[in-house]
């Protein structure tokens, strides 16, 4: 490689090279990121019901008072 293109040229090739490896890094980064399931949402848990039920004055056991 050397003896063909010279320095300059073996140069320009590690350059390429070393913007091809980037951009080869970065698609397996997205594919990786595909194949990840997606989060799932975190559970409320009863405490947090009862405060917002608590906050926005709802009867947790569905009952009308507006008799």
């Amino acid at each position: 490689m050397r003896d063909r293109f010279g320095a300059e040229g073996l140069r320009d090739l590690m350059a390429l090279a070393q913007m091809e490896l980037r951009n080869v890094e970065a698609a397996e980064r997205r594919l990786a990121a595909l194949s990840e399931p997606a989060a799932a949402p975190e559970p409320v848990d009863a405490a947090d019901t009862q405060a917002w039920l608590a906050y926005t004055e709802v009867d947790p056991e569905g009952s009308d008072d507006r008799r």
